[in-house]
């Protein structure tokens, strides 16, 4: 009785044999009762942990594994007659799937407590099957929307010459971020034709600190299902030809963030950027842009010496790259008035209520604190006084 790993060992499009459920269920009745007391406890271990019926984990499996055949299938340029083939193929692995599913975990106890006499099954705990029925078109459909692997998987990446996932990133939305409507509304429109296909702008963000900048580009990736991002720290920027490769044959629309920009006086990552943007003989691929931001209107930094040497030389070759950039969105300090209009829809937004005078004369004691007003000020002062008044200080 080995027909869970017979069924295993017949899935040929997706690269998921090394699952631990599934090497679980290839465990099953093949050898000693002790091996299936291992599988069985395997299986209901990892789908418990995952929170997720069986059917939601295979589902899961799928879509984050890395299958050649399947992507080359959804994005290459296969005849009919390759695709017919492919469609059977996927189908099969799918089957196999839905068959295993169909038997609960109650009654998977019960043939064990029949085939072996020494162990009582039926001690260990029970998991919820769910129903698996998902179809090829589903899964083609999904990974031309979603992408696959750790691209379905992940939404935010970093880049020091290798890609790596962030677990846990940003969840900041538009509706969080308040005013500046115009700058964010540039931020959107160029993105909204980026995903549509149409022409659209690296984009250079400048501006006071805690303004917004890398708050907005994060939000607009929050946004889009299609859309990823690419942190690369400032130091990293020799890199990006490698991460342009990586990423060409992604069917996916990437973001490249670059944050704080700066550059000292004669670094060469200034003249890779420039390349990079517009100029290199290697064209940038269509399907990644590059978002920056910088509160240094010169994007390099001299010192006093340097610039009584350079004069005017510094401010041309820092236009020389923000020229490049064909979208400068500018985010400046908020007043008095655009600051305490936050805080007020801040607090709103969480339900506070409280005197609006006095709020305001609190808000504007604690952004004198703190070195003057922004957004990530009343931010910061909204979510001090929730937590005093949770805690009825």
């Amino acid at each position: 009785m080995q027909e869970y790993k017979n069924k295993i060992a017949g899935i040929c499009c997706f690269n998921v044999k090394d699952d631990p459920v599934l090497n679980g269920f290839k465990m099953l009745f093949g050898g000693s009762a002790d091996e299936s007391f291992e599988g069985y406890s395997r299986i209901v271990g990892t789908v418990l942990k995952s929170g997720k019926t069986l059917a939601e984990y295979f589902h899961d499996m799928l879509v984050f594994s890395n299958s050649p055949i399947v992507t080359e299938f959804v994005f290459g340029d296969v005849s009919q007659d390759m695709a017919a083939l492919r469609t059977e193929a996927i189908s099969y692995d799918l089957e196999v799937l839905r068959s295993i599913c169909e038997e609960t975990a109650a009654q998977i106890q019960i043939r064990l407590n029949t085939y072996y006499d020494t162990l009582d099954f039926g001690k260990l705990p029970l998991y919820d099957n769910g129903v698996f029925d998902y179809t090829t078109a589903y899964f083609v459909d999904y990974f031309a929307q979603n992408g696959s692997g750790m691209f379905a998987k992940y939404k935010a990446f970093t880049y020091d010459g290798e890609l790596h996932p962030v677990e846990h990133p940003d969840t900041v939305k538009l509706s969080d971020l308040k005013n500046y409507e115009e700058q964010r509304k540039q931020v959107i429109d160029n993105t909204v034709c980026f995903l549509s296909g149409r022409p659209a702008q690296n984009v250079l963000l400048y501006g006071d600190r805690g303004t917004g900048k890398s708050s907005t580009v994060k939000a607009v990736m929050n946004e889009s299902r299609q859309l990823r991002m690419v942190e690369v720290a400032k130091n990293d920027i020799a890199l990006l030809p490698k991460l342009f490769e990586l990423l060409r044959e992604v069917p996916l629309h990437f973001i490249i963030l670059i944050d704080d920009l700066s550059f000292a006086e004669n670094d060469e990552r200034f003249s890779i950027l420039k390349a990079v943007l517009e100029g290199s003989l290697a064209a940038k691929p269509d399907n990644i842009l590059i978002y920056a931001t910088t509160n240094r209107r010169k994007i390099i930094r001299e010192t006093i010496a340097e610039r009584e040497i350079s004069g005017g030389d510094a401010i041309d070759e820092s236009m020389s790259l923000s020229d490049r950039f064909g979208l400068f969105i500018t985010f400046t300090k908020p007043d008095k008035s655009v600051y305490l209009d936050i805080v007020k829809k801040l607090v709103d937004d969480r339900g506070i209520d409280a005197d609006e005078e006095e709020l305001f004369a609190v808000a504007e004691r604690f952004a004198l604190k703190r070195g003057g007003r922004s957004p990530r000020t009343a931010k910061q002062f909204v979510e001090w006084i929730d937590a005093k008044i949770a805690l009825g200080l």
